[in-house]
C-alpha cells in the first residue's frame, strides 16, 4: 500500500478490516504519517521529532504494521521505563480491537505479556539489550523504534550503537529515533545523514506561568497544594498533574493538600514502586477531579487522559556517578529545559491546558538545554564487559557511542574488571572465560563475581537472590514522618550482624512465606514492586547460571561462606574502622561513614553500597548504606 492519501487508503474495503484496527487518526502525527512511512521505507534510519501530545508513540508502529513492515520481522518499540512500555502497549492493542499479548505485547523485568506470534512489542531497553546479545543481526526484527531517545539511558545508548552496527554488517533491520526536543541535527549527522521528519503541532495549545521569585525545595510541596487548591476552586473541569522529585515530596504533597480538606477530588500518587493495580488506578475514571502527584515516571510516553493543568517543581532526582571513588550520588537537581517542555506537554492532549512552573522564566531559561545523557553518569564496568563479550572494543571504535565519557572513566571500568579477573591477562582486549561468564548475566559484573564465586562455594542459591535484591528495586522504604515505625517493623528481619544482605535476604524470605500479601508489605513498610522485581530476577539468575553448567546447592549455607562470597565481588571495597562509626577504605584512604540502619560491626567490612548524599547545609556526605563483616583470614583465601 502506497501512503500518499492515507486517510483515503484506510477507507478501502479490506477483508482483515484494517481501517477497524488503525488508532486515533485524529492525532497530529497522521498529517506527517505518509512521510514517516515512505522514509522508513526508503531509508533504514529516521529521526523523528514530533511533540509531545502528538501520537508519535502510539500511532507510529500501528502505521508500519498496517503498510507491512511487520511481515519482515517484528516492530520493537523501546521505552526508557516498565510502567510506559506496560501502558502504551495495553493502548496501542486497545486501539487495535486485539488481546493484550498477542499481536501487541509487551516485554520488561519485572511485567512481560508477550506471545511468539507478537508482531508490534514494547520492550524495556534491558530486555532488548538482551534480544540484540542473543540475535546480533536483528534478524528477527523489520523496525526498532527508540521512544523518548532524548532521555538518553545507558541500556538505549548501547542498544541503538548495536543495532547500527548490525546494519554495517549488513542486517536489514531499520531503526527511528522519536522524541519530542531530540537534537535532531545531532543525530542525523553522527548517522551520516538520517533523514529527519518534523511533526509541529499538538492537539491543543498549552498556556505557560512562571513564579514571581525562587521557591526552595523545602517548600514545593506547600506551594503546590496552595495552587492546586486555587486551581481546583477556580476552575470546574480538568484534571490536574503535579510534577515533585521523589516519594518523600509526592507524600508531603498530598499531606499539604489534604490538610486543606480538599473535597471533591481523588487525590493519586504516581511512581515507578507502586503496584500495577495502584498504578494503573490514574488512567481510570475517579469520582470528581483526579490530582496527580507524580515522578518523572509521568513526563513521558504515558498519556492520562483528562489533564488540563501541570504544577512543575523544576526538579528532578538522579543518580551522578563518581568513577574515581566509584560511589553514586543520589541527587535533586534541576530538571534541563527538554524535560521541562515534555513535562508542559502532559496538558493540552484532550483539551486547551496550563503549565505552571515553579521556576522563575529567567531560571527556565538558564537550565541546560538536554538532559545529562546517563553513561556520562555512571559506572561504565557493565558496558566495557557486554562490549567486549560481542567481540567489539569501544577504544578501536569498533562500536560506535553518540557520547562517549572521559578516557580516565574507561580505564577505572578496565581496572575494575581486571579486578573481579573479568580481563584475559595475556590479552585484556578480551575477556577471560570467567569474564565471559560473567557477561551472560543480568547483573552488574560485581554481583555476578559475587554469583559464581558464591556457586563454587556452595552458596549459589543464596547468592542468587542477593544478586537479585542487588539489581532490584529497594526492598524496604521510610517515609519521613513514619522513620520509627517503619525502624520498628523492619527491626524483626535483622537475623544477622554480619551482614546486611543476609538481613534483606531473609525480609524477602518472610515476605514469601506470607505469599508477597500487599497488606502485610504496606504495614511492614516492605515495596511490594520491589519484591516482585526481586522474584523475577531471582528466577533469571538461577535459570542464567544453570546455563552456564554451574550446580545449584540444596543445603542451606552458613552465613560465614555467604559473606565470602559476598567478598569477592568487592575486593576494591575493604574498608578499616577508624573510630566513631567511619571507616577508611583499606587501598584507596577514602574515608565514609557506616549508615546508622546498617546491623554490621567490625574492624574490616566490605562496602556493598557506597552512596554521597546531600546535607542540609549543601554538604556532601559519603555514607556505606549495605556492609558485610570481612574477617582478616579471608584475605588469605
Amino acid at each position: 500500500m502506497v501512503l500518499e492519501n492515507i486517510d483515503a487508503a484506510y477507507k478501502q474495503p479490506k477483508s482483515e478490516k484494517i481501517e477497524d484496527k488503525i488508532g486515533n487518526k485524529e492525532l497530529p502525527i497522521w498529517d506527517k504519517m505518509p512521510e514517516i512511512v515512505e522514509t522508513l521505507k526508503n531509508n533504514n534510519r529516521l529521526i523523528l521529532v514530533a511533540e509531545t501530545g502528538s501520537g508519535k508513540t502510539t500511532q507510529v508502529p500501528q502505521a508500519l504494521w498496517a503498510e507491512g513492515f511487520a511481515e519482515q520481522g517484528k516492530i520493537f518499540v523501546v521505552e526508557n521505563r516498565v510502567a510506559v512500555a506496560v501502558e502504551i502497549a495495553k493502548r496501542v492493542a486497545e486501539e487495535m480491537k486485539v488481546k493484550i499479548g498477542q499481536e501487541v505485547g509487551y516485554l520488561t523485568g519485572p511485567e512481560k505479556k508477550s506471545s511468539r506470534r507478537a508482531q508490534i512489542i514494547f520492550l524495556t531497553s534491558g530486555v532488548f539489550k538482551n534480544i540484540i546479545r542473543e540475535d546480533p543481526k536483528m534478524e528477527q526484527a523489520s523496525v526498532v523504534l527508540f521512544d523518548e531517545f532524548d532521555e538518553r539511558y545507558l541500556l538505549s545508548d548501547i542498544g541503538l550503537a548495536l543495532v547500527e552496527k548490525a546494519q554495517d554488517q549488513g542486517s536489514m533491520v531499520k531503526f527511528g529515533l522519536m522524541s519530542a526536543t531530540l537534537n535532531a541535527q545531532k543525530f542525523s549527522e553522527h548517522f551520516g545523514g538520517a533523514p529527519i521528519v518534523e511533526a509541529k503541532g499538538r492537539p491543543y495549545p498549552v498556556e505557560s506561568h512562571y513564579a514571581a521569585d525562587s521557591i526552595s525545595l523545602y517548600r514545593m510541596p506547600e506551594k503546590s497544594a496552595e495552587l492546586a487548591l486555587s486551581i481546583h476552586q477556580s476552575s470546574s473541569h480538568g484534571d490536574i498533574l503535579i510534577f515533585m522529585p521523589g516519594k518523600q515530596e509526592i507524600k508531603a504533597t498530598i499531606d499539604e493538600m489534604l490538610s486543606r480538606n480538599i473535597t471533591g477530588a481523588t487525590i493519586l500518587p504516581l511512581y515507578s514502586e507502586l503496584s500495577p493495580q495502584e498504578r494503573h488506578r490514574v488512567f481510570e475514571k475517579q469520582p470528581g477531579r483526579k490530582i496527580i502527584v507524580a515522578t518523572n515516571i509521568a513526563e513521558r510516553g504515558l498519556t492520562i487522559d483528562g489533564i488540563r493543568y501541570v504544577i512543575d517543581s523544576g526538579l528532578v532526582r538522579m543518580n551522578e556517578y563518581d568513577p574515581a571513588a566509584d560511589t553514586t550520588k543520589l541527587m535533586t537537581v534541576p530538571t534541563a529545559q527538554d524535560s521541562l517542555r515534555q513535562r508542559q506537554g502532559r496538558a493540552g492532549r484532550t483539551q486547551p491546558g496550563e503549565c505552571y512552573f515553579l521556576i522563575t522564566e529567567d531560571e527556565f531559561n538558564h537550565r541546560p538545554t538536554t538532559t545529562k545523557p546517563e553513561i556520562m553518569r555512571t559506572s561504565l564496568r557493565e558496558v566495557v564487559l557486554q562490549i567486549k563479550a560481542m567481540g567489539y572494543s569501544r577504544e578501536e571504535d569498533s562500536i560506535r557511542l553518540i557520547d562517549s565519557p572521559d578516557k580516565k572513566n574507561w580505564q577505572i571500568a578496565k581496572n575494575q574488571l581486571r579486578l573481579l579477573g573479568a580481563l584475559d591477562p595475556q590479552n585484556e582486549a578480551k575477556l577471560s572465560e570467567f569474564g565471559y561468564k560473567l557477561s551472560e548475566l543480568s547483573c552488574d559484573p560485581r554481583e555476578g563475581t559475587m554469583l559464581l564465586r558464591g556457586c563454587e562455594m556452595g552458596c549459589g542459591q543464596e547468592m542468587a537472590l542477593i544478586a537479585a535484591i542487588r539489581t532490584s528495586k529497594r526492598l524496604l522504604y521510610r517515609p519521613q514522618d513514619e522513620i520509627e515505625q517503619a525502624d520498628a517493623a523492619h527491626k524483626q528481619f535483622e537475623i544477622s550482624n554480619l551482614s546486611d544482605l543476609l538481613n534483606l535476604a531473609n525480609t524477602y524470605e518472610q515476605a514469601k512465606r506470607m505469599n508477597f500479601d500487599s497488606r502485610w508489605c504496606r504495614k511492614n513498610y516492605i515495596s511490594w514492586t520491589a519484591l516482585r522485581e526481586v522474584q523475577q530476577n531471582y528466577l533469571q539468575l538461577l535459570n542464567q547460571i544453570k546455563k552456564l553448567g554451574y550446580q545449584i546447592n540444596q543445603d542451606k549455607a552458613t552465613p560465614e561462606i555467604i559473606c565470602r562470597a559476598m567478598a569477592t565481588g568487592f575486593p576494591d571495597k575493604i574498608f578499616e574502622n577508624i573510630g566513631r562509626g567511619w571507616y577508611r577504605n583499606t587501598t584507596t584512604g577514602e574515608e565514609a561513614l557506616l549508615g546508622r540502619e546498617s546491623c554490621v560491626s567490625g574492624d574490616l567490612i566490605i562496602a556493598n553500597e557506597l552512596i554521597t548524599i546531600q546535607t542540609r547545609r549543601g554538604g556532601e556526605l559519603p555514607l556505606i548504606t549495605l556492609a558485610t563483616k570481612l574477617e582478616p583470614t579471608w584475605l588469605n583465601n
